[in-house]
């Protein structure tokens, strides 16, 4: 397994847009594409 890093724009306060964390997930490779 290698490692990478998904890297999230924005401050830490924010809230995530709606479909981020599907992308997040779906980069880091812990969710399987639809």
């Amino acid at each position: 397994m290698s490692l990478s890093r998904v890297t999230i724009a924005g401050h830490p306060s924010d809230d995530l847009a709606p479909g981020t964390l599907n992308s997040i997930l779906k980069q880091a490779k812990l969710k399987e594409g639809k």
